[in-house]
């Protein structure tokens, strides 16, 4: 049997040669065994109602970077909670506590390398059930130390909530995570909406100011006027594209 030691209460661990999982039996503090290191166990509570993230998807659905008919046509296939892994490591360099996440679970779910733990949001997960099932590391946790530089502060596994959504649109399969403690969206590949009609309302307003500039020389300067209206569409609709593509990159 190799000893280990309960990173909360001190008390000495039995772990069996390939045994990963330990509940200290003074504090029943449940503890993640990985050959040279003891690791805590928490979990973020879900506080996004699954009512709730489906309204977070329509209003996603809705926005100004995705096919206009998005919102309307798209049918969701899933939308399942659950409580994914992740690694939480706090290293020390130069004196300064560095944050990094690695995903305990191999997945090829959206967002789940960018998944960020809110602070002082963490409750000890002590094993059993939660309101949602839960995906078990299996990860190695040398892997992701190898990674990383500095000295150990603080290492552990952070059961966090997410709603799985899969949905298809146009005989098409997506899919999109959604983030059940702070209403993030992952919206992995989407639907996007056509640039056809922001093409258009560019070439009006180049030929609106070409030909008040024509008109205003040949009949009346009055008409000068026009080239003013084809600039001012020009950059409004400039603002508009830019707009389109700020909201898309969040």
């Amino acid at each position: 049997m190799t000893q280990f030691t309960c990173p909360r209460c001190g008390a000495p661990l039995e772990a069996a040669a390939g045994t990963h999982i330990v509940i200290c039996p003074n504090c029943q503090t449940l503890t993640y065994i990985d050959r040279r290191e003891a690791v805590f166990f928490y979990k973020i509570p879900l506080s996004v109602s699954e009512t709730e993230a489906k309204r977070i998807f329509k209003r996603w659905s809705a926005g100004p970077s995705m096919d206009k008919n998005l919102e309307a046509e798209a049918k969701i296939t899933r939308f399942e909670a659950k409580y994914f892994p992740v690694f939480s490591f706090v290293r020390k360099t130069g004196g300064k506590e560095a944050y990094s996440v690695f995903p305990a679970k191999n997945t090829t779910l959206p967002g789940m390398h960018s998944l960020k733990i809110p602070p002082g949001n963490l409750d000890t997960y002590t094993g059993g059930s939660l309101d949602a099932p839960i995906l078990e590391p299996d990860v190695s946790l040398e892997s992701c130390i190898s990674q990383l530089s500095g000295d150990a502060v603080s290492q552990s596994i952070v059961y966090f909530p997410i709603y799985d959504v899969t949905y298809t649109f146009r005989g098409e399969s997506y899919s999109a995570v959604i983030d059940a403690a702070s209403g993030d969206i992952h919206p992995g590949r989407y639907p996007e909406r056509s640039s056809g009609s922001f093409a258009g309302a560019l070439a009006a307003a180049v030929i609106l100011g070409f030909a008040g500039g024509i008109l205003g020389i040949l009949v009346h300067p009055a008409l000068f006027l026009l080239s003013a209206a084809g600039i001012a569409a020009g950059k409004l609709l400039g603002t508009a594209v830019l707009h389109r593509k700020t909201e898309a990159a969040k």
